[in-house]
């Protein structure tokens, strides 16, 4: 190939006609032009590049804009202004310059009348992620639209460089509480080895709520530096920064700090305190923190109790068990039925011993005076599924609530084993209607597998063709009926649950032979909690892969969220638009929309998927084209 510089010579010579051909025909002439470009000495040949490639493709021209010499740049940026296009693509482009030179024109889009440009102007600016970014990102911290504050701080967060960090600790130190605030916020997504620093002197800041939201991000970073300055927050005046370094010292998981969490069962001040402190000792679940738990169960808060009671159901130790089998007669309700969701938690898995002990103590409860706590006795033993615990079941199905009842039959179905199917069809004899109605749902017959449950409408055979999987939405709880129901669950080959972080997915999702798990809450724009996660593009593309890969083999697809209609259907909507292929995003929303005909996918999610997938606008906008009564139109067309 020849040099950089006789290429360049030649520049000249070309018509526009041949410039086309040898350099934006073909990606290995694109990739020449943007190697050669930086080294353009003429303004006027630079200008003549970028202008062509814009002619050719908007988005190749305005990255081509982007790698001109800097005094070149506020030129090649103009072209892009000139432009007469939307706002929202527009600020498309000025993102890909990746130029300074394109801020100016971001900015004044922060004043636009419509906030969808406004939020897409300061995320451009974060994309650009220079140190002139992170100057005018700081700046719009103070911003009077709440929306640019939040997005501001996001970017910030998300440039995750030295300045960035500066900029941020600087702002720790603002007099508006809010840009304080936002500003906690972001640090706890920079890099540890960036933030640390920064976060440790927050937790020493004189506003209460940013010590304890920097409590929470040194949990989510979880070095072991922190640890010496979250026991130390352990002290502090104000009980939230207490019960939040607590938390944090739990999600770390550091021995050190179990004698000080054990003071901190007993907090004189609030009991949320205590309660932290508790969760926190199950999470680490030494020997120490065991003892901790054991002193809990002696507390007068019943919520404490409690707490105490859940945290020794995940240790899963022959003590835990013991400690939790007693709170089964604590005179509190809600503690019995806490105690019961605990012993079906421990892991009992290769310890029969273990097992017959918890199956034992929960038989005990099964005659519990209180319905609520003999529910989550039948539901506890369908996760224990041994023989033992369908004996105890058996016993529930003559239960005089019916909720108790129907639970029982429903984990008897979960264990599915051949004492459990035994069981069942016994039921079908048994006094109780609802209990002889629901055993024939679980009770699996070769005839009528396939006709047995008829799940969620879907619609895949009229728009992919071979390509799309017959897909169902569902909530979780829906979600987790379907796959325990043998004839259903044996047609659902590909899995994708969305929960909330921290929380953990059912168990009988196992089931499913191919899963995929994501953890973030149902936002559509940040929000000034850290506890509370953004969708990423990173989690849009690990569905976007997971489509690609499940299309090789056939098999139903069921896509679950807390309620089904948020997070649930957007991820639905990322798969039909991945597998059906550039410009099928009407078509995408209507199977969506037949399978789940109450969805509202999650804005930001779509979002992400029309950048992951290059679809410019399009995905996002089938949404904001389709109103309440034209939905059910697409969807049938």
């Amino acid at each position: 190939m020849n040099s950089a510089a006789t290429l360049i010579q030649q520049l000249p010579e070309l018509s526009d006609a041949q410039f086309n051909e040898k350099y934006l025909k073909q990606k290995q002439g694109m990739h020449t032009l943007a190697t050669i470009l930086p080294q353009v000495e003429q303004q006027s040949l630079a200008l003549r590049a970028v202008k062509l490639a814009l002619k050719v493709n908007l988005k190749l021209g305005s990255k081509l804009a982007g790698t001109v010499k800097p005094e070149f740049q506020t030129a090649t940026i103009k072209l892009i202004g000139k432009i007469p296009t939307s706002p929202q693509l527009k600020i498309q482009l000025l993102a890909l310059t990746s130029s300074d030179r394109a801020i100016p024109m971001l900015v004044a889009a922060l004043n636009h009348k419509e906030s969808a440009v406004r939020r897409m102007a300061i995320r451009a600016i974060g994309k650009i992620g220079s140190e002139a970014a992170v100057i005018e990102l700081a700046r719009s911290l103070e911003s009077e639209d709440s929306q640019v504050q939040a997005w501001a701080a996001w970017a910030l967060g998300e440039i995750d460089s030295k300045p960035a960090a500066g900029a941020l600790l600087k702002a720790l130190n603002h007099q508006a509480s809010g840009v304080r605030v936002w500003a906690v916020w972001a640090l706890g997504k920079i890099h540890p080895k960036t933030a640390v620093p920064a976060l440790l002197k927050a937790l020493k800041h004189q506003d209460s709520e940013v010590r304890w939201r920097a409590a929470v991000n040194c949990g989510k970073i979880g070095a072991c530096e922190v640890v010496p300055w979250l026991m130390n927050a352990l002290k502090d005046s104000n009980h939230i920064v207490r019960a939040r370094a607590a938390a944090a010292l739990g999600k770390i998981g550091d021995c050190e700090a179990v004698p000080r969490l054990v003071e901190r069962l007993y907090d004189p001040d609030s009991y949320a305190v205590s309660l932290r402190a508790a969760e926190a000792l199950g999470q680490i679940g030494t020997e120490t923190a065991v003892a901790g738990l054991l002193e809990a169960l002696n507390h007068d808060d019943s919520d404490v109790r409690g707490s105490a009671v859940s945290a020794l159901g995940e240790i899963s130790s022959e003590v835990a068990a013991v400690a939790v089998m007693r709170a089964l007669s604590d005179r509190d309700i809600f503690v019995r039925g806490r105690a019961a969701v605990a012993l079906g938690n421990l892991n009992t898995a290769g310890d029969p011993n273990l097992q017959k002990m918890v199956t034992a103590g929960l038989a005990l409860a099964i005659g519990d005076s209180e319905s609520y706590v003999r529910w989550r006795v039948a539901a506890a033993l369908g996760q224990i599924g041994t023989e033992e615990a369908v004996a105890g079941l058996v016993r529930l199905l003559e239960d005089e609530t019916s909720g108790v009842r129907q639970n029982a039959v429903k984990s008897l179905g979960q264990i599915g084993s051949t004492a459990a199917l035994l069981a069942l069809e016994a039921a079908l004899n048994r006094e109780f209607a609802d209990v002889r109605a629901l055993a024939a749902q679980y009770l699996p017959d070769a005839s009528t597998s396939a006709e047995t449950v008829d799940l969620e409408p879907s619609a895949s055979g009229d728009f992919s063709g071979e390509k799309l999987p017959k897909i169902l939405i569902a909530a979780e709880a829906e979600a987790s009926d379907y796959i325990v129901d043998r004839p259903a669950g044996r047609q659902i080959k590909y899995l994708i649950s969305i929960g909330s972080p921290g929380v953990r997915e059912p168990r009988n999702f196992h089931k499913v032979p191919n899963r995929l798990r994501l953890e973030f809450n149902d936002l559509d724009t940040p929000v000034d909690d850290p506890d509370r996660v953004l969708p990423k593009l990173e989690d849009v593309i690990k569905i976007i892969d997971f489509a690609l890969k499940m299309s090789a083999s056939p098999g139903n697809l069921l896509v679950c969220c807390q309620s089904g209609i948020s997070r649930s259907t957007a991820t639905a909507l990322t798969v039909c638009a991945a597998l059906l292929g550039r410009g099928k995003e009407q078509e995408a929303w209507a199977v969506v929309l037949a399978a789940r005909p109450q969805a509202k996918p999650n804005r930001w999610m779509v979002q992400l998927a029309d950048e992951a997938l290059g679809r410019d606008g399009k995905l996002a906008l089938v949404l904001e084209l389709t109103s309440a009564t034209p939905e059910l139109e697409i969807a049938n067309s």
